[in-house]
């Protein structure tokens, strides 16, 4: 039997180590964030090297619908959820100015991509850590974030349980990039065989280090800074990055299903495997711990997997929720996960902090 741990945003919110003092973006205050750290270029040892950066067109994008200002970004109400479904429905529509839209969705990503980069940069998360540390052989972690706050506790936790490793932690075979960090260099490290992780972190909207090959399907994962400290996960290098697949050398493209009610799954080949494991992972599941995660109603394939997934479930005895909701929204929270679970009680925690301390 299994434990499977899900994360959503709440579970990034829930760090306070920034080396910025900022915690992590969530839909409605994504763009305000995002312009607060849109001037800063270096942070400690880590280089971003974005100072060109404009992102003209997702900026021109967003004047155009909703009359706001690059200026004015910071003070607007915007929802990304709302900037990208729009963008996709526009993309579909305009033809002739479809170049144009798909420069604005890639600057969209990009900023999306650096935002949480800047902001999540800081100390080892101690909630993260125990967690990592807390995990058992088939042990299953479910997250709907990029960011890489698991990746870099299990990582840490790594050398002294064995339990995972990029190879084929993330539950499908990758390929750890290193060594020399320029476009035509890039090496393979020598341990890119099978690394028979015990556990998996399922990231079932991508992550900020994974990289794919629309021609070969190989999947990448790599460092996040050069040995100079450049960072090469988000800038716009990574869009220069060729496969290392004997003679495909196509170049690579960012693995991200973006916040929108339009989500695609199936433009990137391996992601509705991950859901499949997910889902598996889930009728096996004979606890569950759901970290910041709130069933949105606009996620429709997320709350298709869960509600399939318990149908199938003979072996659940104890769902824990950890959620910083009060009042009536934490009534109407709890009552949600009742439903989707099909229990009746559920231990609940206000923060990660209180949940990890009993780990």
């Amino acid at each position: 039997m299994t434990k499977v741990y899900v994360l959503g945003a709440g579970a990034g919110a829930a760090y306070t180590g920034s080396y910025l003092g900022e915690t992590s973006p969530v839909a409605k205050n994504f763009f305000q964030k995002a312009m607060r750290v849109l001037n800063i270029h270096q942070i400690r040892d880590r280089h971003y090297e974005d100072q060109d950066l404009t992102f003209d067109h997702i900026f021109n994008f967003i004047e155009r619908l909703w009359g706001v200002t690059k200026d004015k970004v910071k003070n607007s109400n915007l929802d990304m959820e709302e900037v990208l479904t729009l963008l996709n429905i526009e993309i579909e529509e305009d033809e002739p100015g479809r170049e144009r839209l798909l420069q604005a969705y890639e600057e969209y990503l990009l900023l999306m991509a650096l935002t949480f980069d800047k902001i999540l940069y800081g100390d080892p998360c101690p909630d993260h850590n125990k967690i990592s540390e807390s995990l058992d052989y088939g042990d299953i972690i479910i997250s709907f974030n990029y960011e890489l706050l698991m990746d870099y506790a299990l990582k840490r936790a790594n050398p002294q349980r064995g339990l995972w490793c990029i190879q084929d932690g993330y539950g499908m075979p990758c390929r750890h990039l290193g060594g020399s960090f320029s476009a035509d260099s890039f090496k393979q490290q020598k341990n890119n065989t099978p690394g028979n992780a015990k556990v998996k972190l399922l990231k079932l909207h991508g992550s900020l280090n994974w990289l794919y090959c629309p021609r070969c399907g190989q999947v990448y994962v790599y460092e996040h800074n050069d040995a100079l400290g450049h960072n090469v996960i988000i800038n716009g290098m990574a869009n220069m990055i060729k496969c290392t697949t004997q003679r495909c050398c196509n170049k690579l493209s960012r693995v991200i299903i973006p916040p929108t009610l339009m989500k695609n799954y199936q433009s990137i080949p391996f992601i509705p495997d991950l859901w499949h494991q997910a889902r598996k992972a889930l009728q096996q599941a004979s606890e569950i711990i759901v970290i910041g995660y709130s069933f949105p109603t606009t996620d429709f394939r997320s709350n298709w997997m869960f509600r399939k997934a318990m149908v199938d479930n003979k072996v659940l005895k104890k769902v824990t929720i950890i959620d910083t909701a009060e009042g009536y929204q934490l009534e109407s929270l709890l009552n949600k996960h009742k439903s989707i679970f099909g229990v009746s009680n559920i231990d609940f925690f206000p923060n990660l902090r209180s949940f990890t301390q009993t780990l």
